[in-house]
């Protein structure tokens, strides 16, 4: 019969944690309840005693109006309707904003006076004029929309005499908008919404988003404003605890609408402030809990941790913390002392390792200088037995070329040819003395040249060439600083550069393709760069790209000496050459000399 892996101690004590939890749990959501509850409660009657404050404000307003009115009527002036009682009316509309207009018509609908700017829904008076002549009361208008939008209600009191005669008839044009005016002294909180409304619910004023509900039919929450409030869905969809009170100046009906995420919000906090408690209490159990493990538990988390750490591959020592018992005590010391003698055994394999790795090293760096010093000796034998045989033909072709430009009636195309001719064979004797001179690992008379001079030489050179091949030749030369070196070495360089470059393209058929010969100053040194186009060197070939004999072209299509003896110019001088791969993929050969400029103030010091 199998047995259940016991449990680590902290994952039992957090799981008799929680089940302390859950009455705890449980008597906080009763609470919010019971505050939800009595919440809900208090919002209906705050929301009713809201509407019926709302609805006695708007009453008191209009009754302001309506004690403004008879004040008015009983002058003299508007009792005997004479058109001097204008000067008693434009007082009267500057003491309430919501006036729009006031007027005063006699017994026969006649427009005796006028106070206020003239708007569209002035100019029908009758609609208001005419039924309290004929009632003798005062008369309310439902809602009216101006052509322009604007939203106003008529009022009409009438004007008696002394003997209660009706002689007149004053006309109160109000902005219905600002009946809202009157909802200012409810304190609601936020969310809250007042309506003003006739009794079949077309909106007169509102607190909320006035323009876009003013002169809407919304309709009625309740069908008797006696009932009591409820809950409803706001047209602006919020859920609202709503009220509704009768004003009976209009008769209008106040709507007020107070958000039931206040008694959520009331709850949530007192849940909020009752939570904490029972999690003090809850602490003071965990407290309990946690003496009893703390110490071992953390002994054991201590060792267990370290453990892990050299297991990762950290061997640093480990910090010596209080253990629970002696026996924790005794396995932390003979952990370190295990530890501190492992690290003492790795660091001197890790210095005998690094003196072999050195040492290696040196060796194979004396071995690569015995290979190229026998290779280099080998090809100074090659070029010390070839070179005089050599430069002597290159002699007669140079002479018989001067000679036949001494003629004088050599056709111009032909004389062009000799000149060319001879100075190409000048350079031939010229590279051959530099063989020799690299043989014998000698320079010649180094003096200031400009890299430009050098690129343009070549170009001019190779220029035909490489037009007829496709391959254009682009030179981007930045240098200002010469260099101390001999001209035709550095054209031999140059040169080398170009043309492995040059058959590189055509080898791998990317045409047509593209040389960029670049020159610029680097702080004390000049460099000079040749970048192709072409498929650029395998890795596995770099390392062997300044050997002599090394080629990667075909069998008999290179001697493998350009490069190397590239190297060789390039080294005598106190430069460095090398080889990287361009960010298009082809090739980037590159060498850096010292500037003359430089080497002179060395000098000089």
């Amino acid at each position: 019969m199998s047995r259940a892996s016991p449990a680590p101690l902290r994952q039992q004590l957090l799981l008799a944690i929680l089940l302390l939890l859950v009455p705890v749990f449980v008597a906080a959501i009763w609470l919010a309840y019971e505050e939800f509850r009595e919440a809900t409660e208090e919002l209906v009657a705050q929301t009713q005693g809201n509407a019926l404050r709302t609805a006695a404000a708007v009453e008191r307003d209009m009754l302001g109006i309506e004690r403004m009115a008879r004040n008015l009527s009983s002058h003299p002036a508007v009792q005997n309707v004479d058109p001097a009682a204008v000067g008693l009316l434009a007082p009267q509309r500057h003491q309430r904003p919501s006036l729009l207009e006031l007027a005063l018509f006699d017994r026969d609908g006649r427009l005796i006076a006028r106070a206020g700017a003239e708007f569209e829904g002035s100019r029908d008076w009758s609609k208001i004029v005419a039924p309290v002549l004929n009632s003798g009361i005062r008369v309310v208008s439902p809602l009216m929309v101006s052509d322009a939008g604007l939203p106003y209600i008529t009022i009409g009191y009438p004007v008696r005499t002394a003997d209660d005669v009706l002689v007149g008839v004053l006309v109160y044009y109000i902005d219905s908008r600002r009946l809202a005016d009157a909802f200012g002294p409810a304190l609601l909180p936020d969310g809250s919404v007042v309506t003003l409304a006739e009794m079949d619910g077309r909106v007169l004023a509102r607190s909320v988003d006035a323009e876009a509900y003013v002169g809407r039919e919304l309709g009625v929450y309740f069908r008797d404003v006696s009932d009591p409030p409820r809950e409803h869905d706001d047209i602006d969809g919020v859920r609202r605890m709503v009220a509704q009170a009768a004003v009976q100046f209009g008769p209008w009906l106040v709507t007020v609408g107070m958000p039931l995420s206040i008694a959520f919000d009331r709850a949530a906090s007192i849940w909020l402030r009752a939570v904490p408690v029972f999690l003090v209490v809850l602490g003071g159990w965990m407290v309990i809990a946690l003496v009893l493990s703390r110490r071992l538990t953390r002994s054991l988390a201590h060792l267990d941790g370290a453990a892990q750490r050299i297991a990762a591959g950290d061997f640093s020592p480990i910090d010596e913390q209080p253990m629970a018992t002696q026996e924790f005590v005794d396995f932390q010391n003979a952990f370190r002392s295990m530890l501190q003698r492992f690290n003492e055994t790795r660091a001197a394999l890790d210095t005998q390792m690094a003196e072999e790795r050195r040492m290696r090293e040196a060796v194979e760096s004396l071995q690569r200088q015995v290979i190229r010093q026998e290779r280099l000796a080998a090809v100074g034998q090659l070029v010390s037995g070839v070179a005089h045989e050599i430069n002597n033909p290159l002699q007669a072709i140079l002479g018989f070329a001067e000679l036949l430009q001494m003629q004088q009636d050599l056709p111009e195309s032909v004389r062009n040819d000799l000149i060319l001719i001879q100075k190409e064979s000048a350079r031939a004797c010229g590279i051959i003395r530099n063989l020799a001179m690299f043989a014998r690992q000698q320079t010649g008379e180094a003096e200031p040249v400009q890299l430009i001079d050098v690129i343009r030489s070549v170009a001019e050179l190779r220029q035909r060439r490489l037009e007829s091949e496709n391959i254009e030749l682009l030179i981007d030369d930045a240098s200002e600083r010469p260099v101390m070196a001999v001209l035709t070495e550095l054209q031999q360089v140059v040169l080398n550069f170009v043309v492995n470059a040059e058959q590189a393209i055509i080898m791998s058929g990317r045409l047509p393709g593209r040389i960029t010969v670049r020159a610029r100053d680097e702080g004390n040194r000049v460099l000079l760069e040749v970048e192709d186009t072409g498929p650029g060197i395998p890795s596995d070939h770099e390392a062997k790209l300044f050997q002599p004999f090394f080629t990667t072209k075909p069998v008999g299509q290179g001697t493998g000496l350009g490069l190397s003896v590239s190297y060789g110019i390039v080294d005598s001088l106190g430069g460095t050459i090398g080889y990287r791969r361009a960010p298009a993929g082809g090739a980037i050969f590159f060498f850096t000399l010292p500037s003359a400029v430089y080497q002179e103030a060395g000098d000089r010091r």
